[in-house]
């Protein structure tokens, strides 16, 4: 299900797509491998709803908070099941160090966007039964500091790292039709992209390279480049041209009234 018009329902990333199938989730498409870059960005463990291991990414705000998408937390609400894990390693293996912790999605998600102007409030968090140490969690931003911060700054550059899918098999060079390889997920990686425009409940993104935002990255962070700040999680994908992962990532902003208000349940807030 991709987008043609701003009329036609959007398409969620990740977790549907996950559930929708066995196979492994996808992410960042090209780019290059995080490392230790962005330490704060995880990735969700979707085996006790049958899904991959890694389905879905999300960031640390707090070291006992991560926060994700609430299409992803809400997943795990249908299904009956209130605990999930989350590893913060660059790479996702066997012996990934995993951080357990029981999962709140947001009261006021919304999927149809009717009831908030356009503010679907897609967003949900894990509360870590234990601090996470050794990992300086990300900022978040104040009340509206998007309008302000585009206002004042022109064009600046945003990065979104996330786990999954980082290439294509097959294709014109590889005989057939292009394909995800979904052997190549598991590894953190990044994506630039750059503004495009700003809504009540979203930040619209586009890439400024080859790296491209893919089904799968649902609750990657975009951060603000060359800063630990938050101002959006990957929520929404947009295609103009129907390609799988040929997408303008939509962020659901994290400085709405409604955002902050659901925070503030959790972290404090500046």
């Amino acid at each position: 299900m991709r987008l043609s018009t701003a009329s036609r329902a959007l398409l969620l990333l990740t977790v549907l797509a996950a559930f929708a199938s066995t196979g492994p989730a996808t992410a960042v498409i090209g780019g290059t491998a995080d490392g230790n870059r962005h330490p704060y960005v995880g990735a969700v463990d979707g085996r006790p709803l049958g899904g991959p291991v890694q389905f879905g990414s999300g960031v640390l705000i707090s070291p006992t908070v991560f926060l994700t998408v609430g299409h992803g937390t809400a997943h795990f609400d249908a299904a009956g099941v209130s605990r999930a894990r989350v590893t913060f390693d660059p790479v996702v293996t066997a012996s990934s160090v995993w951080h357990e912790g029981t999962v709140h999605t947001n009261p006021g998600y919304d999927p149809g966007g009717k009831g908030n102007r356009g503010d679907f409030g897609d967003l949900g968090v894990i509360v870590f039964d234990e601090p996470v140490t050794g990992i300086q969690p990300a900022r978040l931003p104040g009340a509206d500091d998007l309008t302000w911060l585009l206002r004042g700054n022109g064009q600046p550059r945003f990065e979104i790292a996330g786990y999954g899918v980082s290439q294509y098999v097959g294709g014109p060079n590889g005989g057939g039709k292009r394909r995800l390889d979904f052997g190549s997920a598991g590894t953190r990686r990044l994506a630039t992209e750059a503004f495009s425009s700003l809504s009540p409940g979203f930040l619209r993104l586009h890439a400024t390279g080859s790296a491209d935002i893919c089904t799968g990255d649902s609750g990657s962070p975009s951060i603000l480049a060359g800063t630990d700040l938050v101002l959006g999680l990957t929520a929404v994908q947009w295609s103009l041209s129907g390609g799988e992962c040929e997408s303008g990532p939509w962020e659901q902003r994290v400085d709405t009234p409604g955002a902050r208000a659901f925070l503030a349940h959790y972290v404090d807030l500046p």
